[in-house]
């Protein structure tokens, strides 16, 4: 390989890593709900915000599972700042919308959401990619 080519892949490895590692972009596994099964969220740019929408779901035994989640988007309306965001997301097992927080660590995402009584509630997701 050319050493000029050589040092541009390196380059851009090295420019894309850290921006993944501490970015709220990207594939992340949900934790398990009532019926053990995790969704895979993928959180997107959505104009100036981003958003995320379940692309699939598994069983406690890592199948695939079907369920009317899959398609929908559950995040919106976030206002990122690197590995920090404010926005919107939706509880399907209560068919609500309450406003989150999102702090991404290393492959850690924790979702703080806060209903209009203050009471809240904290999840913390895995990157998947």
């Amino acid at each position: 390989m050319n050493k000029t080519v050589a040092l541009a892949a390196t380059l851009i490895g090295f420019a894309v890593a850290p921006a993944q590692a501490g970015s709220l972009t990207g594939i992340w596994q949900t934790e398990p709900d009532r019926k053990d099964q995790v969704g895979h969220v993928q959180i997107t740019p959505c104009g100036q915000t981003l958003c995320g929408t379940v692309i699939s779901a598994y069983d406690s035994s890592g199948n695939p599972v079907t369920t009317p989640n899959v398609g929908r988007r559950i995040l919106w309306d976030v206002a990122a700042q690197g590995a920090t965001g404010n926005g919107t997301v939706y509880v399907p097992i209560i068919g609500s919308s309450f406003p989150v927080t999102l702090q991404a660590t290393g492959s850690r995402l924790n979702l703080r959401a806060c209903n209009s009584i203050g009471l809240c509630k904290t999840q913390a997701w895995t990157r998947v990619e």
